[in-house]
């Protein structure tokens, strides 16, 4: 089997395509809507200079088909309606000549079908891939975070504690004696835990930091701007809840947490995490039920009265 190589023109026309895709996000259904129409006009002038024995009625799609993607159904749907007449009114302007004066008409009727089912399908496919990107990213029992869109904040936020020196906090959460509450109450009781589990995490954390579900009955957490003291006290009420929650769902599980503090961090998010995972395993080792505190100095680690 031949390697998958990915060669430079290739990223850099990949890269290109995705800066131009983020540009026209950010710029807002309205302004894609009136970039639509600005379009649908340009194409209708060009389409009225060129005579009707030249048809340009595929390049209305292209304002089209933006309308669709960018702005949704309603804004495909009116540039669809705008097209078809532009088109319209530049076919009878430009003299052509038919056999019945309902002729025009019927072909407007036609391109108007036929960019009206652009538009749906492309809407359609825009809303489901969301979604798609949606799912992939939020974890739906839980509502944490799901371990793609960890690793993409974890990467972030570990790239601004390189670049602006500050100190940054990974927790690594693994349920004690989880698989028992499955085996003898049940899948279904075990996404009880699970939920509970997510609640009282997100609950625990502010909007800056990441709490994710890594799978199965693990969780992480990604503390920006955080140090030892200050990862100390938010991990210790979140445990101290668990357990309570925990405790109220009659449930007897526990929890082994790792938890590694990075002053100006010189690892990658892969090395971040597995620092605290081994340290997690560090407290299943040891009895499990328990959390483990550590600091990696880094380049130029704070004085400790800083701390």
């Amino acid at each position: 089997m031949l390697p998958d190589v990915q060669y430079p023109g290739k990223m850099r026309s990949n890269s290109r395509l995705a800066a131009l895709n983020l540009r026209l996000e950010n710029l807002g259904t309205v302004l894609i809507t009136a970039l639509a129409m600005c379009g649908v006009t340009v194409v209708g002038i060009v389409d009225y200079l060129t005579g009707y024995e030249i048809s340009f009625s595929l390049f209305y799609l292209a304002p089209v088909s933006m309308a669709a993607w960018y702005s949704g159904r309603r804004a495909g749907v009116a540039i669809a309606a705008l097209s078809c007449a532009c088109w319209y009114a530049a076919n009878l302007a430009s003299g052509s000549e038919y056999s019945h004066p309902a002729i025009p008409a019927w072909n407007a009727l036609v391109r108007l079908g036929y960019f009206l089912v652009t538009t749906l399908l492309l809407a359609s496919l825009r809303e489901h891939l969301r979604t798609e990107q949606q799912l992939a990213r939020i974890d739906g029992l839980t509502g944490l975070h799901g371990r793609r869109s960890f690793e993409d904040r974890l990467e972030h936020d570990i790239e601004l504690a390189q670049r602006h020196r500050t100190p940054i906090t990974i927790a690594y959460v693994d349920l004690d004696d989880f698989k028992a509450v499955n085996d003898n109450r049940g899948h279904a009781e075990g996404d009880r835990v699970l939920a509970t589990a997510g609640r009282v995490i997100r609950s625990s954390v502010r909007q800056t930091d990441t709490a994710s579900r890594l799978g199965g009955d693990e969780f992480a957490l990604v503390l920006p701007e955080t140090d030892d003291r200050g990862a100390r006290q938010v991990v210790t009420k979140m445990v101290s809840d668990l357990l309570a929650a925990f405790e109220a769902g009659r449930w007897n599980v526990g929890c082994s947490v790792g938890v590694v503090t990075f002053f100006n961090p010189a690892v990658t998010a892969t090395q971040a995490v597995a620092a605290a995972d081994a340290l997690m395993y560090e407290v299943k080792r040891g009895g499990k039920r328990a959390i483990e505190f550590r600091v990696v100095p880094g380049v130029a680690a704070p004085p400790a009265a800083d701390r």
